[in-house]
Order: structure tokens, then C-alpha cells, then sequence
């Protein structure tokens, strides 16, 4: 009994205990469910709210409404699928100024040459630019104004207006000014520009203050593409090219080659160094027809194709193919001087240029008949390598600049001083301050140069000019190059040019063209 009385009670005990367990588990499921049902209900009611939104904002939004241009449903094929969430609204931003000040830096790269800009700075070419910004023109302390730039501007200030017609183009403004500079024909870059020179201040005016549009915009940006119809450059109609030979002149070359031919034939060397040709007169006359009956050789010898060492050609690169004028493989001197095209398009050349004959007798200067031995001039007439002076020849084209950086105001040697000049529009950073009103001169216009080609051709690349002027220069010695006048050039010679000739060289001017 008394065991059959413990397990009674074990068992309603666990009876008990089971029970308690399922009603729990019952109050967690329906807690579970009642959770389900209200999330259900408030997706239904928000899907019920979006769909019965339509074309209308909704109410109490500051959305726009925006009425459907069509209420004709689209086929069914075109019609967008459905999305979940709606889209939403662009946001139309208003462009942002383009005009900087930081831009202006870059753009005053261009004027570095002939300004400074720092407090204090000196005066070059031109005034220093600190405080320029509404300042009254030609009013700078210790500068030399022209009286062009006085009679014309005077009593006015350098107000952002005044600045951006005068940058424009300075001598359209100012007739007689000495600013070379050809001016900035993007108006994105002179608006950039004055904004730099009002910072550039003891009281710097902001870019807002400047009373400038947001930005020039495409229309601006198409207008400079091009110049304008009709437009013309007076100034370069100052330069031209030798004239051709004439018919007869030609007929009397072709007469005189056959004559040679004959003349040369079986002709021994030391019989053909002593040719008339060799010698004035007949050499001051002798074309390179004539030259090349004998000496044809120049012309079609080539480059060797591996140095002494071994190293290819191929694999090495002369200093004119860094140029944008060659393209091609390595040429000859003479070939790149003769023949070529870029020759044949820059130079007149012949070849009594360079070799203006030399009697065999007389390989010194200094023992010459007729004067005393040992007393010729420092610069004598010839050198000892007696056939070519480089010193009348090859340096007319390729002597160096005495000092670039100190007299020209540039930043460096050109290659890396070039990236502040040229951009899209200025392919030819010289022009910079060589263009059509600059420190052009007519020293091009000789005989053994096509100065009219050479001027068209500098507006495409400075390579035009660094290839003479800079890319070879011979021996790196300076050359007096002649400095011809220009418009409004300063009166006073610099120290650096005193011993300068103001003409070229008489032996190879050219006539006067006449006026057409």
C-alpha cells in the first residue's frame, strides 16, 4: 500500500508539471501569432496608402505635383515594370563658379616673364602687378609708362572690366603700348587671371566682388575656336621668302652642270682640288647642282646602323627626332640640311653657305700673302678647319642666347619652362612674347632662310624655333644676332646688347619687296 501510495503521487505530480508545460508553450504561439496578425495589418495598410497615391503628392509634403502628360496607358510591352519604392526626386544643383583664383596662378604663368608679382617685387619689362587690382593706370612707382599707354588709359583704374578688354588683346586697347604680349583670347582664363591679381593685394577683393557670370560658358568657348572671319595679320606680311630661281636662271645651272660633267671626268684628286670652283669668283656663283657633280656622296650616305660599341641606331634617338618637326628615322647633317622637307619648307641653303672655298696654300689665318705673318684678328676669316667657320655660319642659326633666364625672365631652360607658356590654344609658347606684336624682328628675312614659311609654320609648335634657337646650339656659344627694330621698341639699348648689330648680315639681305 504504502508503495502503490508513492506512485499515485509521483504521477499526478508529473501530471501536474506537464500541464503547466503545455500552457506555456500555448501562451508563447498565440503571443507569436497575435505579433504576425499586427505586422500584416500595418504592411497592408501602408501597401493600401501607396497605392491609392497616384499622380497626386501626397498630403502634406512640399513635393510638387507633377500631372501626367498622358492618361492613355502605354502598350504593354512598353510599360515599366513596377517597383517596390517609388524613386526619388533629382536634385537640380546650380553650377558652381569656375572662376578661381588658383586657375588665375596657372594663367599668370604666361606673364611671369616679363612681371613679377610679389609684394615689393621689382619691375621688369613690365611693372610689378602687386596691387594692380583697381589701381590707376600707369601709376606704379620707379616704371617707365609708354605715352600711349598714358594718353590712352590715363585717369582710369584697372577695374575688372578695363583689365579683361585689355587682356583681351593689350594692343587692339593700346596702340603704342610696350606689352608684347599677345593677349588671352579665352575669356575663362582672363576672368581667372583678374580674380589672381585681386588677390594679390594688402586689400584682396574676393571672387564674388568681381561682377563676373558663373562661367563663360560653351557659346564663349565656341567663339575662340577660331578667329574671326577675315581677320589678318599685318604684321607678318613683313616677312617672305627668297625668290625662286627664274627659267633662265635655271636653263644657265643646267648648262653649266653639263659643261662640269664633261670637264670632271676622269678627273684625279689632286687635279680636282684645285678646280676653279673651289676658288672665287666662281665659287661665290656655284650652285649646289654644280657642288653636287662631285660631291653627291653627302646626300647618299647614311647613319651607321650600330655605333662602334654595337648599340643599334634603333635603339638610340638623336637629338632632332625629340623634336615635333622630324619624324623619321637618323639622316645625315647634310641630308637634314639640303633635302629634307622640313629643309626644303625653312631653308634656302646652299652649299657655298657653309663651304666658301679655301686655297690649299693658305691653311692658317696667320699665313696669309700679303699681310704679316701672325697677325690676324682674334676673329680671323677662316678658321684652321679651313673648309667651314662656324662662327659665320652654323652659329647664324644655332648660337645660343647669352643668358634666357636672366634677359628673357624665364622660369628655367625651355623644355621644362615651356609647360607655363603653351596650352591648347598656344601650341607655340614663344609667341608668347614673339607674336605678331612682340619682340619679333626681321632678322628671318636672309637669304638662306623662307622667313614667310617659317612663321607659319612656329604657330603650330616651338619646336619651330627650339630646334635653331635652343635644341642644337653649337658649342653652346652666344651669337650676336642682329636686333632689327620693332614696333615700340624701348629706345634704350639693355647692357647685354650694346655690341649688337641693328641689321642683318648685307651679304645675305634680301631686296626690298615691293608693295603690292
Amino acid at each position: 500500500m504504502l508503495v502503490a501510495s508513492v506512485i499515485t503521487r509521483i504521477q499526478r505530480q508529473s501530471g501536474a508539471m506537464n500541464m503547466k508545460y503545455f500552457e506555456a508553450l500555448f501562451g508563447y504561439i498565440a503571443a507569436i501569432g497575435v505579433a504576425l496578425t499586427a505586422g500584416l495589418a500595418v504592411f497592408v495598410v501602408g501597401a493600401l496608402i501607396a497605392n491609392s497615391g497616384g499622380d497626386d503628392a501626397v498630403a502634406g509634403t512640399d513635393e510638387p505635383v507633377v500631372a501626367a502628360p498622358d492618361s492613355t496607358p502605354p502598350p504593354a510591352d512598353e510599360q515599366p515594370q513596377q517597383v517596390a519604392e517609388a524613386a526619388p526626386p533629382a536634385v537640380v544643383e546650380e553650377p558652381a563658379s569656375t572662376i578661381s583664383a588658383e586657375a588665375g596662378a596657372d594663367v599668370f604663368k604666361k606673364c611671369k616673364s616679363c612681371h613679377t608679382i610679389d609684394q615689393g617685387g621689382p619691375n621688369r619689362v613690365g611693372p610689378n602687378l602687386w596691387g594692380v587690382f583697381n589701381r590707376d593706370v600707369a601709376s606704379h612707382d620707379g616704371f617707365s609708362y609708354s605715352d600711349s599707354m598714358v594718353a590712352t588709359l590715363g585717369g582710369q583704374s584697372w577695374t575688372p572690366a578695363l583689365l579683361n578688354e585689355f587682356l583681351t588683346k593689350p594692343k587692339d586697347l593700346v596702340s603704342g603700348t610696350k606689352m608684347s604680349f599677345g593677349g588671352l583670347r579665352n575669356p575663362d582664363d582672363r576672368q581667372n587671371l583678374i580674380a589672381y591679381l585681386a588677390q594679390q593685394s594688402d586689400t584682396p577683393v574676393g571672387v564674388e566682388a568681381l561682377g563676373f557670370a558663373a562661367g563663360a560658358g560653351p557659346d564663349a568657348a565656341a567663339a575662340i575656336a577660331a578667329p574671326a572671319t577675315g581677320e589678318e595679320n599685318t604684321f607678318l606680311a613683313g616677312f617672305h621668302n627668297p625668290a625662286p630661281r627664274s627659267a633662265d636662271e635655271q636653263a644657265a645651272i643646267d648648262a653649266r652642270v653639263a659643261a662640269l660633267r664633261a670637264e670632271v671626268a676622269g678627273i684625279d684628286y689632286e687635279r680636282a682640288r684645285f678646280h676653279p670652283i673651289h676658288f672665287p669668283p666662281m665659287i661665290e656663283q656655284a650652285s649646289n647642282e654644280e657642288c653636287l657633280v662631285c660631291h653627291q656622296e653627302i646626300m647618299d650616305n647614311k647613319p651607321l646602323q650600330s655605333s662602334p660599341a654595337g648599340v643599334p641606331a634603333s635603339d638610340t634617338m638623336a637629338w632632332y627626332q625629340t623634336l615635333a618637326t622630324y619624324d623619321g628615322e637618323q639622316a645625315s647633317f647634310h641630308f637634314r640640311h639640303l633635302q629634307s622637307d622640313y629643309a626644303k619648307q625653312v631653308m634656302n641653303l646652299e652649299c657655298t653657305f657653309c663651304h666658301q672655298g679655301n686655297d690649299p696654300r693658305e691653311e692658317s689665318p696667320d699665313m696669309m700673302r700679303g699681310r704679316p705673318a701672325f697677325s690676324a684678328s682674334d676673329t680671323p676669316e677662316f678658321t684652321l678647319r679651313k673648309m667651314v667657320n662656324p662662327s659665320t655660319t652654323c652659329l647664324r642659326c644655332h648660337g645660343a642666347m647669352p643668358d634666357p633666364e636672366n634677359i628673357m625672365g624665364l622660369p628655367g631652360a625651355w623644355p621644362e619652362a615651356r609647360q607655363d607658356f603653351e596650352d591648347e590654344e598656344t601650341p607655340n609658347g614663344c609667341l608668347t612674347c614673339h607674336g605678331e606684336y612682340g619682340y619679333r624682328t626681321n632678322r628671318h628675312n636672309v637669304s638662306y632662310l623662307n622667313a614667310a614659311n617659317i612663321e607659319d609654320l612656329a604657330t603650330a609648335s616651338s619646336d619651330v624655333c627650339y630646334g635653331c634657337h635652343g635644341g642644337r646650339q653649337w658649342y653652346r656659344i652666344s651669337y650676336p644676332y642682329p636686333r632689327h627694330p620693332w614696333p615700340d621698341m624701348d629706345p634704350e639699348t639693355p647692357d647685354w646688347a650694346l655690341d649688337r648689330p641693328t641689321q642683318s648680315d648685307p651679304a645675305y639681305q634680301l631686296a626690298p619687296v615691293a608693295a603690292e
